[in-house]
């Protein structure tokens, strides 16, 4: 399979989650990695392994008051800086560098930290359209639409998309060239496939390949919870959620969600 993100990747709660380490599956021929940095050093390192994809949208307060995430859009500079050193290390000119953003309040300077890292070589761009204090407020599909527009790379957008119809009209709206959704598809894997809930067999799909590749049990139990989290009661989720073993949840799928 090609052009596909990294299959599944496993953050070591240890230094703000500065050390990564990730599984890819031999059937995987493409791999994406979102790596969460302030060192223009470390992204030069990561270029060795995989494709980049540098995010400035985390709004967590550890985040910002590390210099991480979201507040690096106010450095144009070092973001271009981050780009040079994983350019530096590759000769292949297909090789994908991109990074996801959130939008500043003066969207000039939006339009304008995208300009610099395009002219830096930044291979598309992900705009998410809040700006760093918005968390739950609607998001500005007109401001990525004016970002689309004076940018020649592609501009993928993010945001607060929850269904295939959803991902339609905010194509449609913004004019980008894809894209991006984070909880939507936490919630329902199967969302692009049309699906507005997850399906039984995606649940299925999902515990054979976690357990044919040894997924650490927090990360199983985890894509769980998000998968279930429509179809399940109240009580079901207080129920589910607390399960602690790899044996107990195959144990209550099986006792609940037999195929």
């Amino acid at each position: 399979m090609k052009g596909m993100f990294l299959y599944k990747t496993d953050y070591v709660f240890q230094n703000f989650f500065q050390k990564l380490v990730f599984m890819s599956c031999d059937y995987i021929q493409t791999t994406q990695c979102q790596e969460s940095t302030k060192d223009p050093m470390e992204m030069f390192h990561s270029g060795h392994v995989v494709k980049i994809c540098a995010p400035m949208v985390r709004y967590s307060k550890w985040a910002i008051a590390e210099g991480y995430g979201a507040c690096l859009i106010n450095k144009p500079e070092l973001v271009q800086d981050m780009v040079k050193q994983v350019r530096s290390q590759v000769e292949n000119p297909k090789f994908s560098v991109s990074i996801k953003i959130r939008i500043h309040d003066d969207l000039t300077r939006t339009v304008d930290l995208c300009r610099k890292a395009e002219a830096t070589g930044v291979s598309w761009i992900t705009v998410h359209g809040r700006n760093i204090e918005e968390r739950h407020q609607p998001v500005h599909y007109d401001a990525i639409k004016i970002i689309k527009e004076n940018l020649s790379i592609p501009v993928i957008a993010n945001g607060d998309i929850k269904s295939l119809k959803e991902a339609e009209n905010i194509q449609e709206i913004t004019g980008t060239n894809g894209i991006m959704v984070a909880r939507g598809l936490l919630a329902n894997p199967a969302m692009f496939a049309g699906y507005k809930e997850t399906p039984l067999k995606c649940i299925w799909d999902w515990v054979d390949i976690a357990l044919e590749h040894g997924t650490p049990f927090m990360c199983f139990h985890h894509h769980l919870m998000y998968m279930m989290e429509r179809i399940t009661s109240k009580q079901e989720k207080k129920v589910f959620n607390a399960l602690s073993s790899t044996t107990a949840v195959l144990d209550y799928l099986t006792d609940h969600y037999s195929m």
